[in-house]
């Protein structure tokens, strides 16, 4: 069996689940570390019995449902790619305009913060993109800072991962920070029923849902933003697309001198609240 027929055979496989037939390619090459070219260059040739048992163990769990990226256990953010698995949540393409929003306004030689870092692909990358900034990372459970501390040896960044609820680890350790991104769990449970069973029953909800709302996280990081923001730091949300307005709202509503911003994506979705900090 060559390259081809044995994708074409997934592919046949897939659709008859409801999945995308494309599905089956993606997997192939991302399971290979191939590139798309690499494919076309080798698909006519024979599939050698190690690969292909590989590969079919491989397509029986992407028919189960499993994210590609937690069969193969990688994600590639901007070019890079970083371990993932049922641990972290798998980072969005969305994700990449909020990193890109927040490295390029924030100043150098800055002190900032990820929260809710997850796989640590956000903290990672500003220590790739930007060597000058002092980089801290939380998060609340183990599972994700393990990865997180991973993708960080792998890339040979220097982040410091702290354990903790929202920005109790740096209010704790009297850090004072020029500027702060989180992409924190933002889904309202109510939200789950029209949900992929993909991401349901695979990715973990800890980093999905949040309370009241979904806000639940948001609300927790505002409240403690004056133990540790400097002033003129820049704050950055990944928010829902319904969600703009509503935080705008509550921030402005306690903090009435801020000028808050809520950013569309490339899709014209909101996606991104923006604000710098002053204590008056």
């Amino acid at each position: 069996m060559t390259y081809r027929e044995a994708v074409l055979q997934a592919s046949q496989q897939a659709t008859a689940r409801g999945f995308e037939s494309k599905r089956a390619e993606w997997l192939l090459t991302d399971l290979f570390e191939w590139s798309f070219t690499d494919y076309v260059m080798h698909m006519n040739e024979q599939i050698p019995d190690d690969k292909y048992a590989l590969f079919q163990s491989a397509v029986q769990r992407m028919l189960k449902g499993e994210p590609i990226q937690y069969i193969t256990g990688t994600q590639s953010f901007l070019g890079e790619k970083f371990q993932v698995d049922e641990r972290c949540l798998i980072p969005r393409p969305e994700t990449e305009e909020v990193f890109m929003h927040f490295q390029t306004h924030c100043k150098q030689n800055a002190v900032v913060a990820d929260i809710g870092t997850g796989s640590g692909i956000l903290a990672v990358m500003l220590k790739l993109l930007r060597p000058d900034l002092e980089v801290y990372a939380t998060d609340l459970y183990d599972g994700p800072l393990e990865i997180a501390q991973q993708n960080a040896k792998a890339h040979h960044t220097n982040v410091t991962f702290l354990k903790g609820n929202a920005l109790e680890p740096i209010v704790e350790r009297n850090i004072r920070l020029d500027g702060l991104i989180s992409n924190p769990p933002y889904i309202d449970f109510a939200e789950a029923a029209d949900m992929t069973e993909t991401v349901l029953d695979f990715e973990p909800h800890q980093a999905l849902f949040a309370d009241n709302q979904g806000l639940a996280v948001y609300i927790a990081i505002i409240e403690q933003l004056p133990f540790v923001m400097n002033e003129k730091s820049l704050v950055v949300f990944e928010i829902g697309y319904e969600q703009g307005t509503v935080l705008k709202a509550i921030i402005e509503d306690k903090y009435p001198h801020l000028n808050v911003e809520v950013i569309a994506d490339i899709n014209n979705n909101d996606r991104i609240v923006s604000f710098y900090w002053t204590s008056k």
